[in-house]
């Protein structure tokens, strides 16, 4: 025999050995049954992960551990787990399931949105006989039962896998949105998903797009708007016309993705009052520079999401915040970014629209944040006195880290505090005498110069080596995310003076005369009229912000 022949048949051997477990111990292993138990003692449904202290990553039954990332393909998917960094992979659960182990030390983890401790246990698995209970840790709670929180942003999933993740995220509305990409529009009804239950409601809306205008998520719809299953083909129609259809309706727009594409149109609708809120917290972290229009914003790199939406509420225009994931495979965890409305009377998916429409919200992918001037929260508006001074106290808790607290005045830091690593709770409490109509808010956030010493890049993609980052262990989100939540504006106005910032208004005339430009140049339309009316309507926007810029 030769040398090859002789490796190649030993190499054989050897292979088969290993495979049939001879020459090594074989590890016994054990079916057990798990129950994730919440603060009243009953099953919950909760995000698991079981892995040996080698790593190895282990699926409860009817799972399997080395489940397919979802993807377009797919359109409408049934999701049973989900991968975030470093392979970090885990199942969703109704509450009560069985899972078999090696009998040996196990490290299991549950995570149950915001609310609930991050649980990381070891588990003797020879020790268990028969089905184990796990009592989760909910270590806050809001001062009343009337904030509830909603990703305004899903695809791909359908409506009953929706229900389930939502469930286990700690989540109450669940907006997923058929589009032209999508392929899902038969599963619209106009209404919540009917096995919506009392806290958990799922609603099939509209995201409608065009590239260059940019995208809205249009909510609460009885009818959807045309076109749905094609991308338009040009600049035409503006969203401004969908706009009308949908309030026609009773629905709410909110700009998608705003902080990352404010588009050409963006600005336009906001300053006509065809768009209700923008979705600040979606897709990349609102420090960062918007990455789909550099060829129309003035001074792109000064003027990031965050501050493209401060600079036009210091217009006078009210904007409410939302947020939402943009979900669109099984590496993203439904309400990752989320927005939270205090509701007035019984939570419902009417009443939870009407607190986005009147904006008693704050966003977060973690912390939660509140902030209240003479006692009254984020979308009120209180008529002051010549020199009243104003009582500001914002509070946040986090158990991921934030390093920062402040209070936001027409755009501007007013007041801020440091939050140490081992804190989950920070205060910030003064008093204020504004010498103008003003608009406040509270921000928290982890300061990101950490991350960005380590090379994270919070415009990548996760998955094309964005990441990672402390808050994508457990939370998935399409970019790198560092810990951050923003309080919609209270607004403090007064006598008759409005909020006005000149400066500000001529940018927005700048921005939409290079958007027109644009247009002009390089759109496409289906006709010359159509053309005609597309610059007509940014003219017209031009002048409301010179109207602001000259009251």
């Amino acid at each position: 025999m030769s040398d090859s022949k002789l490796i190649h048949t030993l190499l054989f051997l050897l292979s088969f050995f290993l495979h049939h477990g001879y020459g090594q111990e074989r590890v016994e292993q054990r079916t057990i049954g798990v129950r994730i138990l919440d603060e009243n003692g009953e099953p919950t449904p909760a995000r698991v992960r079981f892995t040996g202290l080698d790593g190895e990553y282990y699926a409860p039954l009817g799972h399997a551990p080395d489940f397919p990332i979802t993807s377009a393909e797919v359109p409408i998917h049934e999701e049973m787990d989900v991968r975030l960094d470093n392979d970090r992979r885990f199942a969703y659960t109704n509450g009560s399931f069985e899972i078999t182990l090696p009998t040996e030390d196990i490290r299991m983890e549950v995570v149950k949105g915001y609310a609930y401790s991050f649980s990381n246990e070891i588990l003797n698995v020879a020790s268990i006989d028969g089905t184990v209970d796990f009592q989760l840790n909910k270590w806050f709670r809001f001062p009343d039962q009337a904030w509830y929180s909603g990703d305004v942003h899903v695809h791909y999933i359908n409506a009953e896998t929706a229900l389930l993740e939502m469930k286990a995220e700690d989540l109450n509305v669940v907006n997923i949105l058929t589009s032209d990409f999508t392929n899902d529009r038969a599963t619209f009804r106009g209404a919540p998903e009917p096995f919506s239950e009392e806290e958990h409601i799922v609603y099939i809306n509209q995201e409608y797009r065009e590239h260059r205008l940019g995208h809205v998520n249009l909510l609460n719809l009885k009818e959807l708007i045309e076109p749905v299953e094609s991308i338009r083909a040009h600049q035409y129609p503006l969203n401004l016309a969908a706009s009308d259809e949908v309030h026609a309706q009773g629905g709410h727009i909110s700009w998608a993705h705003f902080a990352a594409w404010p588009g050409l149109e963006g600005p336009l609708g906001l300053v006509l009052k065809k768009v209700d809120s923008v979705e600040l917290l979606c897709t990349i972290d609102p420090f960062q520079e918007a990455i789909f229009s550099h060829n129309v914003v003035p001074d792109s790199q000064m003027n990031s999401g965050l501050r493209m939406w401060y600079r036009l509420l210091n217009c006078g225009l009210r904007i409410p915040a939302t947020a939402g994931t943009d979900k669109m495979n099984n590496e993203v965890t439904v309400g990752a970014n989320r927005v939270f409305a205090e509701v007035a009377g019984d939570f419902s998916y009417q009443s939870w629209i009407d607190a986005l429409n009147e904006g008693r919200t704050f966003i977060s992918n973690s912390p939660f944040l509140f902030c209240q001037v003479d006692g009254e929260g984020p979308g009120k508006r209180l008529k002051l006195k010549p020199n009243q001074t104003v009582h500001i106290k914002a509070d946040v808790w986090s158990q991921l880290p934030i390093d920062r607290l402040e209070i936001i005045a027409n755009g501007e830091m007013i007041a801020e505090t440091a939050i140490s690593a081992d804190q989950t709770h920070g205060v910030l409490e003064f008093a204020f005498t504004p010498d103008e109509s003003t608009w406040i808010a509270a921000r928290a956030y982890q300061f990101k110069v950490k991350d960005s010493r380590r090379g994270v890049s919070f415009t990548e993609r996760r998955d094309a080596g964005g990441g990672p980052t402390q808050l994508n262990r457990y939370f998935g989100t399409l970019r790198p995310e560092t810990t951050f939540a923003h309080t919609s504006p209270t607004y403090l106005l007064k006598g008759n003076e409005p909020i006005s910032s000149k400066d500000d208004a001529a940018y927005f005339v700048r921005y939409l005369d290079n958007a027109k430009t644009w247009l002009a140049n390089a759109g496409s339309f289906p006709s010359q009229e159509a053309r005609d009316e597309v610059l007509a309507a940014f003219e017209k926007g031009k002048q409301a912000f010179l109207e602001l810029a000259n009251p």
